[in-house]
């Protein structure tokens, strides 16, 4: 898994790049996805990051600008990442359907319950 910065690089390059071809990148472009002040040295050392964990390809880097494509696996991650998402939304609802489930199914057994030592207390 990619770290906050990275995946928004990531999704940054992804948004750019519709097909699988290269892109041009100017550097403050790519600064520009993170609100906090990320320095020069550290959107290189991301982007080496990123292409060590074969997410992105890159032509060159040279005076700012760069010429990025995402990889296959690049793309998947964000689908990964979603299907991940999804799984916990749906493991939270099952849970809380179930739970319900619980409550209402022990609270009609109790009053059952009730009911019965009511109807044996009143014959004999």
């Amino acid at each position: 898994m990619l770290d906050e910065r990275g995946s928004a690089l990531l999704e940054k390059i992804n948004g750019i790049c519709c097909g699988s071809g290269f892109k041009i990148f100017e550097e403050e472009d790519l600064l520009s996805s993170f609100s906090g002040g990320l320095q020069q040295e550290e959107l290189k050392s991301l982007l080496c990051d990123l292409e060590e964990k074969r997410y992105i390809e890159i032509r060159y880097a040279e005076d700012g600008v760069y010429c990025l494509r995402p990889l296959p696996e690049g793309k998947l991650y964000f689908e990964a990442l979603r299907r991940q998402r999804r799984e916990g939304v749906r493991r939270r609802t099952d849970a809380f359907f179930l739970s319900a489930l619980g409550g209402f199914l022990g609270s009609l057994a109790g009053a059952f319950l009730v009911w019965l030592i009511f109807f044996l207390a009143g014959r004999v």
